[in-house]
């Protein structure tokens, strides 16, 4: 029955004149809307992010060395080429790390060697050269000198390297230590840090060709 007089109801409101359908008075309302935008970090790293980049100094030695054949403008390696044991080295624009974000907290930025130096050509016994103290990173900067201060990087003992000698970065099983933290912010939007190099050669390193991987993490604050 209920049914049968809704259906009468709105037969005789179809029937009225419009003037009277004109003066009832409108139906207001308001509705609220909530969403959530999942937040993103997005990140790249590119060696020798800038005209100019190499290595400078040799301070010391007395000379500059040429940058290795594997630099090449916004890309290849970070290249100090043949350098002099018991010298300091600056290697300019060595590498920029570019991140997008829409968090409003931010992000770190951390920066760990996936091992120590690996020697080869010729193969140093033992193969591994410390990198604590002997490869060191700041902040780009016209005045920087390789007797600027800065900070050395370290091996990770935190994280499991991939790949040989980390070649396809580090894994770990949480975040890196926060003494590998290189650049910290609470801004979202595309932002750019820049770092130079430098090189601190022990009078006791061995002659060689060393390399290493440095791998950035970038984890959402």
């Amino acid at each position: 029955m209920r049914r049968m007089r809704a259906l009468a109801a709105l037969a005789v409101l179809a029937l009225l004149p419009l003037p009277a359908l004109a003066q009832q008075a409108p139906a207001t309302g308001s509705a609220r809307v909530s969403y959530k935008v999942l937040p993103y970090v997005k990140a790249s790293v590119t060696p020798n992010y800038q005209s100019g980049f190499g290595p400078i100094g040799g301070l010391g030695s007395g000379s500059t060395p040429a940058v290795g054949s594997g630099a090449v403008l916004d890309g290849g390696t970070v290249d100090f080429g043949n350098v002099v044991v018991g010298y300091q080295y600056l290697y300019k624009y060595a590498a920029q790390v570019n991140v997008q974000t829409n968090d409003t907290s931010g992000f770190i930025v951390y920066a760990e060697g996936a091992t120590d130096l690996n020697g080869s050509n010729p193969t140093p016994s033992p193969a591994t050269y410390p990198l604590f103290q002997t490869l060191y990173w700041l902040v780009s900067n016209a005045a920087n000198t390789a007797f600027s201060p800065a900070t050395s990087f370290n091996s990770t003992t935190s994280g499991t390297p991939l790949g040989v000698n980390g070649a396809n970065g580090i894994s770990y099983p949480g975040s890196p230590p926060g003494s590998a933290s290189v650049w910290s912010t609470t801004t979202a939007g595309t932002l750019a840090e820049g770092y130079d190099y430098q090189l601190r050669l022990s009078s006791a390193m061995p002659t060689s060709q060393f390399n290493v991987y440095i791998v950035y993490t970038v984890v959402g604050n």
